[in-house]
């Protein structure tokens, strides 16, 4: 399965506070937490950025 590249939403905060959360779930070797980082990037991106609907 191929994902799709997502868009860049540099200016977005709530989008740089998910992938930061992520980066540090990363660190933590928490898979869990980066896996819902992840999923909540991707429904941010759904509804604030008319991504992926």
């Amino acid at each position: 399965m191929s994902a799709r590249p997502e868009p860049e939403a540099t200016e977005c905060r709530t989008c740089e506070e998910l992938d930061h959360e992520e980066a540090v779930a990363r660190a933590q070797r928490d898979s869990s937490r980066e896996t819902d980082c992840r999923v909540l990037r991707r429904r941010h991106l759904a509804a604030e950025h008319d991504y992926g609907a």
